[in-house]
């Protein structure tokens, strides 16, 4: 290979990184409120993001004990015990993240109805988490009592999840059509 042949397939490689860098680069650029990504396009709801994703992360690790509880030949203690140390972390977090949702709300907000009994249905997963981690921490874990208690945790997830996502969408059209913004199809 020339020095010339070199030469070109090093400015075509420095030409697709760049090609591909820079739109990535622009599109993480932070909004004049610190905000990244996707979340510009839907001001207003970047709490409520924020802990509908922990609650999707928690419903997948619930999901994900309850199978290796179905499905394991034996259930392996250590194993039991990190997941559902992770599932306990993401409720925690996802109640986080709803406090900041509902400091984003405010005050006499009609969001702050939805936000109590999404609250209510996260502190209901907690206390069954609190069930499933003491059985994930014993010697030998049963897994029918985890299988219980993941459908339990699953059930008021999928519920807190719901109203989630519902509420979410209820900010984003009040805030479009606070914008004026009207789109007419021919």
């Amino acid at each position: 290979m020339t020095c010339e042949q070199k030469t070109q397939k090093v400015l075509a490689v420095i030409v697709c990184v760049v090609g591909v860098a820079l739109p990535a680069i622009a599109f993480a650029q932070k909004s004049a409120g610190g905000v990244t990504g996707e979340a510009r396009l839907h001001p207003g709801t970047w709490g409520n993001q924020r802990t509908s994703r922990s609650i999707r992360h928690s419903r997948s690790y619930a999901r994900g004990i309850y199978r290796y509880s179905r499905e394991a030949d034996r259930i392996e203690p250590a194993v039991a015990k990190t997941e559902s140390q992770e599932l306990g972390r993401n409720i925690a977090k996802a109640q986080k993240d709803l406090s900041a949702a509902r400091k984003e709300a405010g005050d006499g907000s009609a969001e702050l109805s939805v936000l109590k009994s999404i609250e209510q249905h996260l502190a209901s997963a907690a206390a069954t988490h609190k069930l499933l981690d003491e059985e994930c921490c014993k010697d030998e874990v049963d897994g029918s009592v985890c299988m219980k208690h993941c459908n339990e945790i699953l059930l008021h997830l999928d519920k807190a999840q719901a109203e989630q996502d519902a509420l979410i969408r209820s900010v984003e059209m009040g805030a479009h059509s606070k914008s004026g913004t009207t789109h007419q199809h021919p």
